[in-house]
């Protein structure tokens, strides 16, 4: 029962930020926190291009924010989108039936075309992610029962097997070598950023904070981890800068921090509000979703808005 509590209140978290932390066009951003006299990211310069959730539908668009496509395919209850490594296909988290209730993981053309459920499986299967080398999928199922297990599947969903550990394992996101896996872990109510060999072998813990850290993102050349954190929130911290985004105890303040691949102290990239991040291709930017999208260099400097996107949950970007 204490683990099925915790996938409970992971769920009532996310579905309450998805629902109040969206910026008009037309709204200006909060002060940046970074310092006032650091150079802005050149965000005409930046490359590639991203795929973000939002307004019930897949969005993909250039990394400085033209060419914005909304997907014809898929609508409704869409989340946890991520690249394939070529670029041609997009995977994803139906939550059509609600979240929680079925939720399947399908793949879709970048064109919006040839939407496929991957899974076809009662249980929740949510949290994909593509390897480096394209051959497999990673995902979070309950459908052995909790703790929430990780599996890994081909990318047609065939061959479906379980990452043999016994621990909580959710938001799974593949090493750039394609040989281990960082994962959200829950004990009771308490989230912290986890590492594992594909295999199950070698499991560390990489963060130890009260509250949540959760949805790791590795850089690209494996150093690091980034990660959102609820430690700077004034309900966990009695630090005189602690931060207050709502009112609500089951919606927290979260901002973005980065831990080395094996561990150690985590440093803050920014204290402005963000719960969902990707690294840019070569590692020097970081794009992350809070009350907009923006990207920021990982020491913390340089925040800027991306033009043209107004609401954007679960950024990937690809070079």
């Amino acid at each position: 029962m204490r683990r099925r509590r915790t996938g409970v209140v992971a769920c009532a978290v996310l579905c309450a930020t998805l629902s109040c932390t969206t910026t008009s066009p037309d709204e200006p951003d909060p002060s940046p926190v970074s310092p006032v006299d650091d150079e802005p990211v050149d965000v005409d310069a930046l490359p590639g291009r991203i795929v973000v959730t939002g307004d019930e539908a897949l969005h993909t668009a250039n990394a400085d924010g033209t060419d914005v496509q909304r997907l014809a395919e898929p609508t409704g209850g869409v989340l946890d989108a991520a690249w394939s490594p070529d670029g041609e296909r997009i995977v994803y988290r139906d939550s059509n039936r609600g979240f929680n209730v079925d939720d399947e993981i399908y793949a879709v053309d970048a064109d919006g075309t040839g939407a496929t459920n991957l899974t076809d499986d009662p249980a929740n299967d949510w949290g994909p992610d593509w390897s480096p080398d394209g051959r497999t999928i990673v995902f979070n199922s309950d459908r052995e029962g909790l703790p929430m297990g990780g599996y890994l599947m081909n990318p047609d969903g065939s061959d479906v097997r379980r990452i043999p550990i016994d621990v909580w394992i959710e938001y799974p996101a593949w090493s750039p070598d394609g040989e281990r896996i960082a994962f959200m872990s829950a004990r009771g109510t308490e989230y912290d950023i986890w590492a594992v060999d594909v295999d199950g072998s070698d499991l560390v813990q990489l963060t130890d904070s009260p509250g949540q850290d959760g949805w790791p993102a590795w850089s690209p050349d494996g150093e690091r981890i980034a990660f959102s954190s609820v430690r700077d929130d004034c309900g966990r911290s009695d630090a005189p800068d602690c931060r207050s985004t709502n009112t609500r105890e089951d919606d927290p303040h979260r901002d973005i921090w980065i831990v080395d691949a094996d561990g150690g102290e985590a440093t803050r990239v920014t204290a402005e509000f963000g719960q969902f991040v990707a690294w840019s291709p070569d590692g020097e930017h970081l794009l992350v979703w809070g009350t907009s999208l923006y990207v920021v260099r990982p020491d913390g400097t340089g925040r800027t808005r991306i033009p043209g996107i107004r609401t954007a949950a679960f950024p990937d970007w690809i070079g």
